[in-house]
């Protein structure tokens, strides 16, 4: 959202386009023309990441004496479950501080959630708010985004890009595709985001970035007046719900 400085004491504010604005004095008073700065600003320069590619990548996953980083079946376990409350991996993911789950359950009235993915409330939400992502689904969709964020923090974000697309090329309902990419896509957004390299280290940077995100997409959820809810996500943002059909039912990925 951008907030105009200048048009904050006057209310309401016509825009003009290449114009400017025309704001008018509470009270009545004499419209006053407000042009908007002629001056081009500068280009942000956007940082420069070094992409290791996706043969770096293959190689480091699947030739054991190249070292190098683990995105093994066991590793991606891992990196789903590190918002449980009792995650073997806490301590990397949180330190001191509260897990995902504990949170969406402290600050959202979730339920206890011990597993998001296979635990007895993975389903389970808020009384009266059955129009809700479940646990599950947000697991998915924290898993994708945190597990992008992490390859492109070690491989560059469009190695990372290539390797969830490449990740995706069994599955055959587009829809899952979509949800998928687009979480992905945001994870590695996240990361150019996260100002990795502070005292903080990355792996707790990177959750609690994730996390905040996942946070902020409930809360434009929760504010839904009751005919509008439904099933699917903001336009922006990450994608909360895995696909349904017309009767709410979770869509097969194959």
């Amino acid at each position: 959202m951008i907030f105009m400085e200048g048009l904050r004491m006057y209310s309401p504010g016509v825009n003009l386009g290449a114009g400017g604005f025309v704001s008018y004095f509470d009270g009545g008073g004499t419209p006053e023309l407000q042009f908007e700065s002629t001056e081009i600003p500068a280009p942000v320069q956007e940082r420069e990441y070094e992409e290791r590619g996706i043969a770096s990548f293959l190689a480091e996953q699947f030739l054991p004496f190249t070292g190098g980083e683990d995105y093994s079946k066991e590793r991606v376990a891992e990196i789903r479950a590190s918002g449980n409350p009792g995650s073997s991996a806490r301590e990397a993911y949180y330190g001191e501080d509260p897990t995902f789950f504990e949170t969406l359950t402290s600050n959202y009235h979730y339920p206890e959630i011990k597993d998001g993915v296979w635990g007895k409330n993975r389903h389970a939400r808020p009384p009266g708010r059955q129009d809700l992502p479940t646990p599950q689904e947000i697991s998915d969709a924290r898993s994708h985004m945190l597990a992008s964020a992490m390859v492109a923090s070690d491989y560059g974000p469009e190695t990372s890009m290539t390797v969830g697309n490449m990740h995706e090329i069994g599955m055959s309902d587009r829809r899952h595709q979509a949800m998928d990419k687009r979480n992905n896509a945001v994870g590695i957004s996240l990361f150019k985001q996260a100002g990795l390299g502070g005292e903080e280290p990355d792996l707790r940077v990177l959750a609690k970035t994730v996390d905040a995100a996942i946070f902020r997409q409930l809360d434009i959820i929760m504010e839904r007046a009751s005919d509008a809810r439904s099933f699917e996500s903001p336009d922006s943002g990450p994608d909360l719900y895995i696909p349904r059909d017309k009767a709410g039912y979770f869509i097969p990925e194959k």
